[in-house]
């Protein structure tokens, strides 16, 4: 995890917590690189797992058991997380 004494050089923005940027997260909180922080913005707290939606529709799982909390995920990985949707993005000034 990002000590507070390092500075931000980058920062990585994930629009959405799909199951993509919930791997990255459980990833990156295993292995955070010095200077970069990362922000996750996202309109829900939790999404689907795809892979077990199988055994959901076969009754295996209940529909808590199938939904990562994203939320949670982005505070053990060190991330800011933000609960609002993207409307644009400004890449001239950043």
């Amino acid at each position: 995890m990002r000590t507070r004494e390092s500075p931000v050089l980058r920062d990585i923005v994930f629009i959405g917590g799909g199951h993509s940027h919930a791997v990255a997260l459980r990833m990156w909180a295993m292995k955070p690189v010095p200077g970069v922080r990362l922000t996750l913005i996202c309109t829900d707290t939790e999404t689907p797992y795809s892979g077990m939606l199988p055994g959901f529709i076969a009754g295996h799982y209940t529909c808590e058991d199938i939904h990562i909390d994203v939320r949670r995920l982005a505070e053990f990985a060190g991330a800011r997380y933000y609960r609002d949707g993207v409307t644009g993005i400004d890449r001239t000034n950043r």
